[in-house]
C-alpha cells in the first residue's frame, strides 16, 4: 500500500517554487535552448503520468540529475526536482502535481506565514521549567498517525536516543523538529523515560527537512526492531534500489546491494562484496558519507507508518 510522506511533497513543492523564483530572476539561463523547453514543458504538466513523461525528457536532453556531475545546480534547478521525485510514489506525485494546478503564490506565502505562527504556539505550549519529561504530540491530518517534538524535546530525543532532528521556521527563525511514527512512539513508551503525550489538537505542520524525517524514520524503525527483538539472525533486504542525493555519491553501485543486519547493539550494512558500514553502535549513529543517502532512502521507503 502506498503511503502520503507529506514531508516528500512539501519538499518536491519547496523546489517547484524556487525553480520558478530563479528562473524568473535569471532569464539569461534560457539561453540554453533545452532548459527553456524542459522548463516550459514541467509548467505545463497536469497529471503524474504526464509529470514521468517530463523526467524522461529531462534525460533525454541531458538534464536529468544523473548528469548532475556535468551541470551545476545554478545551472540545472530542473535536475534537483527530477533527484527529488525520484523513488516517489504516485500517491506523492498526484498530491503535488494537484498542488502545482491550483499553486497561488501569494496564498503560499500566507500557509508559510501561518505555519511559522502555529510553529510559536507550540514552542510556547511545550516550554516549561523542569526538564523531567520528554513531551510528544499528535500532529497529522485524517488517516495520517505521526507525532512529533519541538524544541528542547526534539533535542532532547537526539542525545538519548540518537535520532536525527530536522527543523522547522518559527517567526524567530529555525527551531529542531521531529516527527515520531507509531515505530517511534513505542520505543518511546517502553524506553524508561518520562514520556507525556499532549494533544493540541487537529493540526499540521509544513517540513522541508526531508532527509532529516527519512532518516529519523528509519533509526525509530530499526530501535523498534531491536527493542522487540523480533529478526534475531533474518537478514532483510529493505529496497533494491537507491536514488543519491542530488549526485551520486562515492559507492553509490554498492549501496545498490547493501542490506541490512542488526542485533541490540549494531546495526550494519552489508555489501555482496564482503565489505559493511556499520550504522549504528548502540544509540550512536553513524551518517557520515554515504551512509546518510542510504538511510534517506531507506526511510522514505518507510513513509510515515
Amino acid at each position: 500500500m502506498e503511503t502520503l510522506n507529506m514531508t516528500w511533497v512539501n519538499l518536491l513543492r519547496k523546489q517547484f517554487i524556487e525553480i520558478l523564483d530563479y528562473y524568473d530572476e535569471n532569464p539569461q539561463r534560457f539561453d540554453y535552448k533545452e532548459l527553456k523547453k524542459a522548463y516550459d514543458a514541467l509548467l505545463s504538466v497536469k497529471s503524474v503520468e504526464e509529470f514521468k513523461q517530463w523526467r524522461k525528457l529531462l534525460k533525454d536532453y541531458g538534464l536529468s540529475f544523473t548528469d548532475m556531475a556535468r551541470y551545476s545546480h545554478d545551472d540545472n534547478m530542473l535536475a534537483v526536482l527530477d533527484d527529488y521525485a525520484e523513488g516517489a510514489n504516485d500517491k506523492v506525485l498526484d498530491v503535488f502535481i494537484r498542488w502545482k494546478l491550483s499553486f497561488n503564490p501569494a496564498k503560499w506565502t500566507e500557509v508559510e506565514k501561518w505555519n511559522s505562527e502555529l510553529v510559536d504556539i507550540l514552542l510556547k505550549a511545550t516550554k516549561r521549567e523542569e526538564d523531567v519529561h520528554i513531551v510528544v504530540f499528535p500532529c497529522g491530518k485524517g488517516r495520517v498517525k505521526r507525532w512529533a517534538a519541538i524544541g528542547q524535546d526534539a533535542d532532547r530525543l537526539f542525545e538519548v536516543f540518537g535520532w536525527q532532528t530536522g527543523h522547522v521556521d518559527a517567526t524567530t527563525g529555525p527551531v529542531s523538529w521531529m516527527f515520531i511514527n507509531a515505530y517511534g512512539l513505542e520505543v518511546l513508551r517502553q524506553s524508561g523515560y518520562s514520556i507525556q503525550v499532549r494533544d493540541f489538537g487537529e493540526f499540521d505542520i509544513l517540513s522541508m527537512a526531508f532527509e532529516e524525517d527519512s532518516v529519523t524514520s528509519l533509526q525509530q524503525f530499526i530501535d523498534y526492531l531491536r527493542m522487540m527483538d523480533q529478526l534475531a539472525g533474518e537478514q532483510v533486504r529493505f529496497l533494491k534500489k537507491i536514488r543519491p542525493v542530488i549526485y551520486p555519491h562515492p559507492g553509490y553501485d554498492e549501496l545498490t546491494q547493501a542490506y541490512i543486519e542488526f542485533n541490540k547493539d549494531f546495526v550494519v550494512a552489508k555489501f555482496d562484496n564482503g565489505k559493511k558500514v556499520t550504522l549504528a553502535d548502540g544509540k550512536n549513529w553513524n551518517l557520515n558519507g554515504y551512509a546518510k543517502p542510504f538511510a534517506v532512502q531507506l526511510g522514505a521507503e518507510l513513509g510515515e507508518a
